[in-house]
């Protein structure tokens, strides 16, 4: 069973070349910032189509190094649905989620809740992602790409059960694929190894963390540092801002429960999914993590992580076999 695109790929892979045509266009009139007059459905259709060939992508990679795909686990065999526990398994977690999360739909999710914050072409969003839904992270990449944003990602290695747990083939490993078939051009800005108080402690299989280490290591990535989570937080800020580059983060994206995205914090358990409230009540503690110190600077945030309600939310359906083909069975807005 493969990954089914609504009517022809060729069709869709028009609809991309125009968009990006357009923003080629806009970009050489001298345009400083907003995209082109393209509508929204169809940015949406265009994030959700790149992110259906990112899948295929992301699945031909794990063939290539010997990861059989479980089709109990992974019945719509995407590829990105990992096993129940690994060392790299830091957590509990739902396979069904995660097999809802890799609906190329969230891609169009995406792109509405960047428009409802709005963000315009060229503007910076800040991206804190962990390997527990890869799934997500590469939906927030498809949309940056196709509205043009500048996406600064700092990634977790740890991940729950079915999440990116494989090692050897974390969403570092992904990405580098994706950048090598000219799907997605970013880089992961920094590492951390993610689990217990994001200090790679606390693994399920693995209580010292020895896996995550290494993979975080093998990775090539700078490593994200700092004794405790607390200075860790605040090391994230350092590095967003720098890769900034001076311009204003317009947007934090948190995907997963990370510590140092999600915080400590009983107000982080409060927290709904999607784009959040404008006005969030702020902890004052330390560890309260990125989503609250953003929220602090007045910055947008995209929450994902209860996976169910998100899904519900926006008009997608709850573990579907096969996916819905890009276009289609979403109630929400294409």
């Amino acid at each position: 069973m493969r990954i089914h695109l609504q009517g022809s790929l060729f069709a869709a892979t028009v609809l991309s070349a125009i968009l990006l045509a357009a923003h080629a266009a806009w970009g050489r009139a001298g345009h400083a910032a907003g995209p082109p007059a393209v509508p929204a459905p169809d940015r949406q259709v265009a994030a959700a189509t790149l992110m259906a060939r990112s899948l295929e992508s992301i699945r031909a990679l794990r063939q290539t190094k010997g990861l059989p795909i479980d089709r109990v686990l992974d019945p719509n065999e995407t590829g990105i649905i990992g096993e129940e526990f690994t060392p790299l398994t830091t957590s509990l977690g739902e396979v069904e989620a995660k097999r809802t999360s890799a609906n190329p739909a969230f891609a169009g999710v995406l792109v509405k809740y960047f428009d409802a914050a709005g963000l315009k072409r060229g503007d910076v969003v800040a991206v804190g992602g962990s390997g527990s839904f890869p799934a997500l992270l590469l939906a927030s990449l498809s949309a940056a790409r196709v509205l043009e944003l500048r996406p600064v990602v700092i990634y977790s290695i740890g991940a729950s059960m079915y999440g990116a747990n494989l090692q050897g083939f974390t969403f570092v490993d992904m990405l580098a694929r994706l950048r090598a078939d000219g799907l997605l051009p970013y880089e992961i800005a920094a590492v951390s190894p993610g689990g217990d108080q994001d200090g790679g402690a606390g693994v399920l299989f693995d209580e010292e963390g020895t896996a995550l280490l290494s993979e975080t290591r093998r990775s090539g990535v700078p490593m994200v540092e700092g004794a405790t989570l607390a200075a860790r937080i605040q090391r994230r800020l350092r590095i967003y801002d720098a890769a900034a580059g001076g311009r204003p983060i317009r947007c934090f994206v948190n995907v997963g429960g990370a510590s140092a995205n999600f915080g400590d914090t009983p107000a982080s358990l409060e927290l709904p999914n999607g784009l959040l409230p404008t006005v969030l009540r702020l902890p004052s503690s330390p560890t309260r993590g990125l989503m609250f110190e953003f929220a602090s600077r007045g910055v947008p945030i995209v929450h994902l992580l209860h996976v169910k309600g998100l899904a519900r939310d926006n008009g997608l359906p709850f573990d579907p076999v096969p996916l819905p083909p890009v276009g289609e069975g979403w109630t929400g807005r294409w």
